[in-house]
């Protein structure tokens, strides 16, 4: 798990090495007999990649001075960055588990439930009303500071939000799709 040292980029490692595993196990299954289920993991694992590479560009304003207090942990960004690793590591464990049922021709099912992926989906839907909120009071503060870079932000901002969501339409597709 994370180190205590750099909270956030702990989290990202932990993220990109789930990602990564995840890739080595698909490439492991093989291809007779699960080719549909196989090709909708991948669409999957691809997703949350999509989604990695979107939180390294909003963790990339980290350093920034302007951006540094966005990250605090009890800001509406660090919240819906929270509930995202933490999101990311239960798909990632259910698309694992799926994988290894594949491996071993065991039953599973590829499918998520459009119950639990549209609570979800609201859940941070929430999430993205507080953060933009509290992200339109700091711009309003501080971007006549450097308005190029709050501009850059709110634009990594936006593709987070993005691909957070086609993670969830992705999840979402009826089965045959």
């Amino acid at each position: 798990m994370s180190g205590d040292g750099d909270f956030w980029g702990g989290l990202f490692v932990d993220l990109s090495v789930r990602i990564e595993w995840l890739g080595q196990m698909l490439d492991s299954i093989p291809k007779d007999g699960s080719a549909s289920a196989l090709s909708r993991l991948r669409s999957y694992a691809q997703a949350l990649d999509e989604l990695r590479k979107a939180i390294s560009h909003v963790q990339a304003h980290r350093a920034d001075p302007f951006f540094r207090p966005m990250f605090a942990l009890e800001g509406e960004l660090a919240g819906y960055l929270s509930r995202l690793y933490a999101w990311c590591d239960e798909i990632g464990a259910d698309f694992e588990r799926m994988a290894v049922a594949l491996r071993r021709h065991q039953p599973t099912t590829v499918v998520f439930s459009h119950k639990a992926v549209n609570a979800s989906y609201a859940q941070f839907e929430e999430l993205v009303a507080a953060m933009r909120r509290s992200n339109d009071i700091a711009r309003e503060l501080h971007a006549k500071d450097d308005p190029t870079a709050w501009r850059a932000f709110d634009e990594r901002v936006e593709e987070l939000i993005w691909a957070t969501e086609w993670v969830h339409m992705t999840l979402a597709r009826p089965p045959g799709d």
